[in-house]
């Protein structure tokens, strides 16, 4: 009898503790979500210091399918006369790193 009593007494333990740890962790995520709606920080981003190159070097008949770009480089996906092609440039001075043919 007194060992029925120890369990309920620990499984209800462990169930108010489960319950303040749920309650505690669905506060720690609304909090989160309200001070990350409220951080001007995330909202504006400053981009002015940034020099894109804006003479890229294609083919006069290409059909560009895509353009993909990172920090350093600019991944554009094109076609020429059926031909496909993925070539990499570099955003500081705007020549070619690697270019690929698709088969």
């Amino acid at each position: 009898m007194a060992d029925n009593q120890n369990n309920l007494k620990g499984l209800k333990f462990l169930v108010i503790f489960m319950g303040v740890l749920i309650i505690a962790g669905v506060i720690t995520i609304i909090s989160t979500i309200i001070y990350r709606l409220n951080d001007d920080t995330l909202l504006t981003s400053d981009n002015s210091d940034i020099d894109i190159v804006t003479d890229i070097n294609l083919a006069d008949n290409a059909e560009i399918q895509s353009i993909t770009s990172n920090n350093e480089t600019i991944t554009i996906y094109y076609a020429i006369n059926g031909d496909d092609f993925i070539e990499i440039f570099s955003i500081k001075d705007g020549k070619n790193i690697k270019k690929f043919k698709l088969k």
